[in-house]
């Protein structure tokens, strides 16, 4: 199991890609703009990027600038003989993509970086322990069932313990600069997660008033 990346312009395909990677047990967050792809890359976690080779994405040299992590590069037939900078992709894959390529690829490249699953940063505060690669929370124990925005939440959150995040800086991180919807987005996601994880007189999350939000447990 690994966090990655799918990088494309192409709805249907990245579609396609995840439902087979899910499969696997991956957890897949599509992208199709630079701003959020950088925004995902800098938040940690992933153990691959696939970088569909279109012209309105960056060259993998591009990406190359924000990151060390391999980089599966998707190409058409034809171009595979002038592919852009073949050798600063980790592994190349031509399309169509068939599924058990895909996945023998990918398990490839994230045992090669050592970040695949067994690599994965686990944090704890408490009886919580959230693990990244898995995308896994539990307490004292028991397996909670977040979603993927509470989950991203309340990672940002628990790998930041004590600094408070105002509810713009939250929408920013978890849903992209370019979300439309509001600051109550971020409450009502705070009360769910407090809902499944403020139990058996835990608390883990400290609302700072007028500002935003706080995560009060100890990390580790």
């Amino acid at each position: 199991m690994a966090n990655l990346l799918i990088y494309t312009a192409d709805n249907g395909f990245a579609d396609a890609l995840g439902r087979a990677l899910r499969r696997e047990g991956h957890f897949c967050k599509m992208v199709q703009d630079e701003t959020t792809a950088l925004q995902e890359v800098r938040a940690r976690g992933l153990a691959l990027i696939l970088l569909d080779d279109a012209p309105a994405l960056p060259k993998v040299e591009e990406i190359r600038n924000w990151t060390t992590l391999p980089i599966l590069l998707l190409l058409e037939p034809d171009r595979l003989a002038v592919a852009r900078a073949p050798s600063e992709a980790d592994d190349i894959l031509v399309k169509p993509v068939r599924e058990e390529e895909l996945l023998y690829r990918v398990r490839n490249l994230c045992h090669r970086s050592g970040q695949d699953s067994e690599g994965g940063r686990t944090l704890q505060s408490k009886g919580l322990t959230l693990d990244e690669s898995r995308y896994e929370i539990r307490l004292d124990g028991e397996l909670i069932d977040l979603t993927y925005r509470e989950f991203e939440l309340l990672k940002h959150l628990i790998k930041n313990p004590e600094r408070v995040f105002d509810r713009e800086q939250l929408l920013n991180l978890v849903w992209g600069i370019d979300y439309l919807g509001g600051p109550r987005t971020v409450d009502v996601h705070v009360r769910r997660i407090r809902a499944k994880i403020e139990v058996k007189g835990y608390s883990f999350i400290s609302t700072v008033r007028g500002v935003g939000y706080k995560f009060i447990g100890e990390s580790s």
